[in-house]
């Protein structure tokens, strides 16, 4: 991670409480933050955005993660007890709903057969990914909350977006609808309604302890899922085989170079007049 980003991250991790939720979940993800960084920079320096396939991949494999996710707190929610409202009602509250956006994308960058198309892209890390959350629990939602959701929410949304719409247009930007610009009182109000959210989230719970140690560890292994899928990905840009093929040229130029000149270089060896005592 650059000293920039360092420096920004500390700076959203600093405005949760002292000894609060935010701040150590913040703190447990950051070495798997760091990697996640590296490798979005990696993505991006290999042309995830100079290609709509390679860019449609990677939001795929985050798509059926937010759906599995997204629904999985739905049945949570249908089916808890009223008289104990769980964590991820809480979490819910906030509005955020990504899955139809992913959707709108994915349609716009694949065509109409974008379902089927992700579904065949789906790596087994999404696949391992998916399956653990559907059978997530409260505790475990609102973690996988923290880092699906939260990237998106804090202001990662509000950085990417205009770098997508200039390489795929408007049509592939709807994920990002509900965290830039002046929704919900700008970048500002919603970054500080989700740091409060989670750093009011256990306030007056009898077993908040045990939940609190849950939630940062969760987040962490949570996190480290994300850079498997991110790992995972197997689309190359459309211009990576020119690219590859001039390499080859460059490095058979070379080679052919040094044999020329080892030949020339034996041949005048060879044809040098023996020198005697």
């Amino acid at each position: 991670m650059s000293g920039n980003e360092d420096e920004q991250t500390d700076r959203v991790r600093n405005q949760g409480k002292a000894d609060g939720l935010f701040r150590a979940c913040m703190d447990e993800i950051r070495s798997s933050h760091t990697t996640g960084q590296a490798l979005r920079t990696a993505t991006l320096a290999a042309g995830l955005l100079s290609d709509r396939c390679c860019y449609a991949e990677l939001l795929g494999q985050f798509y059926v993660a937010t759906v599995a996710l997204e629904k999985r707190m739905d049945e949570l929610i249908k089916n808890s007890d009223y008289k104990k409202p769980l964590l991820v009602a809480k979490v819910k509250k906030l509005g955020y709903s990504f899955t139809s956006g992913y959707e709108n994308d994915l349609q716009a960058l694949l065509g109409q057969e974008w379902k089927s198309i992700i579904k065949s892209w789906t790596t087994e890390p999404a696949k391992q990914y998916v399956q653990r959350l559907e059978a997530a629990n409260d505790v475990e939602c609102v973690a996988a909350s923290f880092i699906l959701h939260g990237p998106l929410v804090i202001g990662g949304g509000a950085m990417l977006k205009p770098r997508v719409e200039r390489a795929f247009g408007e049509s592939a930007t709807n994920v990002f609808e509900d965290v830039t610009g002046t929704a919900k009182g700008g970048r500002s109000s919603r970054r500080r309604e989700f740091i409060d959210l989670y750093d009011s989230l256990l306030e007056n719970d009898s077993v908040a302890k045990d939940q609190f140690a849950a939630i940062v560890e969760k987040c962490g292994e949570f996190m480290k899922l994300n850079n498997q899928i991110m790992i995972a990905v197997r689309q190359m840009p459309w211009w990576r085989k020119y690219v590859a093929a001039s390499a080859a040229a460059i490095v058979s130029a070379v080679v052919w170079r040094f044999i020329a000149t080892k030949a020339e270089s034996s041949t005048m060896t060879n044809s040098s007049p023996n020198v005697t005592a």
